[in-house]
């Protein structure tokens, strides 16, 4: 409405009914117009009470979040002086003065001073500091009007009338609170109408975030696309962090509403990474799986948060107003968390925001799952076929030499007839033992691995001395160790006697001793027994090529090997069945390395195996 037609429909008079309703019209013919700010509707509505009569100032108090009034708009009919009455004194939350503002916001009836501020200094001796400071405007009379919602008040409009118009009476009374009903309602609205719009706008947000979880098994570039797309419908600031196998926190994605800033949320990541100890934010929420909202970010937060001085002004940097984090959990995992952050946008999030921020966080989480899943099942399926060819190779190496033989074996026999040369014969017969042991082995290997994933591996438990055992182990090597010019050092003197399963416990030493003569042809292998506080202490170094550091926390895995299957044979099951039938044995194994410098495998055992 333009000040051309207030005047226009202004009454000719400032009293009577006809006054009253041509005011409340004016007003409801405003307040059903759509508006976009909730100070431009109280603004405007408010500013009829001073183009109609109703009041020659008038002041709008609303309650925040923790009940304390705040000045939202003030009108005057001298419109210089606006900006003073604006900036008149507030009731501070904490204030417990006995002031008719803080009656009317706390029990939600009206207050009418007629004659002010005469009677209000009958009812008070010493005025409040909001009170005393609107003498500055001379009022002759007052209204307290509240704006009571639906559950609570909302603020309250106080109007003012100074000389020479008439003062309130009962009606003007009745004719504020009408109209202080119709902004209510006119507020409500609007709330409901910028909720149904925040809703539509998380709607298309959760919908469009979806369909980019969807669209691709790459995750880290699926979750950049997602927390650019959060910014900045539901956040200023938006960040992934995922939790890394070694327990550390790794940030994969961040956007910020002002692209520049998102270099300070990288920066804090490099020198203040995430931690699972920390008392707020990513490292919390993945630590404890549950989700952190903080609809307001007092200072002392980021006092306890920051690690140190110049980590509290990076964190400051950021002009974190709320804030929001969110599990990534799948199958009762928690992968990492999404945080959403508002930063001076002046917006704070509340509970219906947190079941946003779970509803994508469970999403996303199923998105990462399933990547994982997919890249996990191409990689068994890669070391599949890479066992096959190498399973394949394994057992056409000693079916060809054992084929020879016996062809070989053959054209002996027919030639020379019972005259065959006795030791010719024998070795041929050691080769094909040699060649059928080694069948045996491997397929043994294959069928242990089999027992092991069915759980059906049987222990047959008796007293077993391990050093006796490792020396009777170490002499079958002896004849490669000579032929390879591999020195074999054992070193087991002392009886060690324990209620161990003897073949599985033979198995172990003989994988381990197999392995480091593979691996350190040409290099002392060193075989220790002994006693220890916890019982049983196995080591077998070597002193050869040694393994690198990438390849040794995944050496004891099914399929796994440190070195190409192109030089060195086996099936790359030998340290993974090591490693099981020690820990069914109750026993622990860790290796040692550096390359060039040998490995050792130490054993551990107690003296008593579980019971079968």
């Amino acid at each position: 409405m333009t000040r051309g037609s207030e005047e226009e429909e202004r009454p000719a008079h400032r009293g009577g009914a006809e006054y009253s309703l041509q005011f409340l019209s004016a007003a409801g013919r405003l307040l059903s117009q759509k508006r976009r700010s909730m100070r431009r509707l109280l603004r405007d509505a408010v500013r009829l009470t001073t183009a109609y009569g109703m009041a020659s100032f008038c002041l709008v108090d609303l309650l925040t979040r923790d009940g304390r009034p705040r000045r939202w708009t003030a009108v005057h009919q001298d419109p210089s002086l606006e900006g003073r009455l604006r900036s008149l004194a507030t009731h501070a939350r904490s204030d417990t003065a006995c002031s008719p503002l803080l009656d009317v916001i706390h029990t939600g009836v009206s207050r009418l001073f007629v004659d002010y501020p005469v009677e209000l200094r009958r009812q008070v001796a010493t005025l409040p500091e909001p009170l005393a400071s609107l003498e500055e405007f001379k009022p002759r009379s007052v209204l307290m009007v509240p704006l009571r919602g639906r559950q609570r008040v909302l603020g309250m409009l106080l109007l003012g009338r100074c000389a020479p118009e008439a003062p309130y009476g009962s009606r003007d009374l009745q004719v504020a609170e009408e109209f202080a009903r119709r902004v209510v309602a006119a507020m409500e609205n609007l709330r409901l109408l910028r909720r149904a719009q925040r809703a539509e706008r998380k709607a298309r947000f959760i919908a469009r975030a979806s369909e980019a979880l969807a669209a691709s098994l790459d995750f880290r570039a699926t979750l950049d696309r997602v927390a650019r797309l959060a910014v900045p419908v539901v956040a200023d600031l938006c960040m992934v962090d995922m939790l890394e196998e070694d327990g550390t926190i790794r940030r994969l994605a961040v956007a910020h509403r002002t692209p520049g800033r998102a270099a300070a949320a990288w920066e804090l990541e490099h020198r203040w990474p995430s931690r699972l100890d920390d008392p707020y934010g990513p490292g919390r929420v993945i630590r404890n799986g549950q989700p952190e909202l903080r609809g307001v970010v007092p200072t002392t937060k980021l006092n306890l948060a920051a690690r140190d001085p110049e980590h509290l002004r990076a964190l400051c940097s950021l002009e974190l107003e709320s804030y929001v984090v969110a599990p990534l959990q799948a199958r009762g995992r928690t992968l990492g968390a999404i945080t959403f952050a508002y930063a001076g946008s002046h917006r704070h999030y509340r509970k219906a925001d947190l079941r946003l921020a779970m509803e994508l966080a469970s999403r996303a989480a199923l998105a990462v799952d399933n990547a994982l899943l997919y890249r996990a099942s191409r990689e068994a399926v890669r070391l599949r076929d890479e066992f096959l060819a190498v399973a394949s190779h394994e057992l056409k190496t000693p079916l060809t030499p054992l084929n020879l033989r016996l062809q070989s074996l053959r054209r002996e026999l027919e030639r020379n007839g019972p005259s065959v040369d006795a030791a010719r014969l024998k070795e041929h017969v050691t080769v094909l033992q040699r060649q059928c042991k080694r069948l045996s082995t491997l397929a043994e290997s294959l069928l242990d691995v089999s027992r092991l994933e069915a759980g059906q591996l049987v222990l047959d438990l008796e007293y077993v001395d391990l050093s006796a055992l490792a020396r009777e182990v170490a002499s079958r090597f002896v004849g490669q160790s000579l032929r390879t010019s591999t020195p074999l050092e054992v070193r087991a003197v002392e009886p060690v006697v324990g209620h161990w399963d003897r073949i599985r416990l033979e198995q172990v030493v003989s994988s381990l001793l197999s392995n480091a003569l593979k691996y350190s042809t040409g290099h002392p292998v060193h075989i220790l027994v002994e006693r220890v506080s916890s019982g049983a202490r196995l080591i077998v170094r070597d002193e050869g090529m040694g393994i690198s550091p990438e390849h040794l926390p995944r050496i004891f895995d099914r399929f796994e090997r440190a070195v190409s299957a192109e030089h060195f044979g086996g099936l790359g099951l030998g340290l993974y069945l090591t490693r099981h039938l020690v820990e069914a044995l109750g026993g622990t194994i860790r290796a040692s390395s550096e390359p060039g410098r040998g490995a050792t495998f130490e054993v551990d055992l107690p003296l008593a195996s579980p019971a079968p």
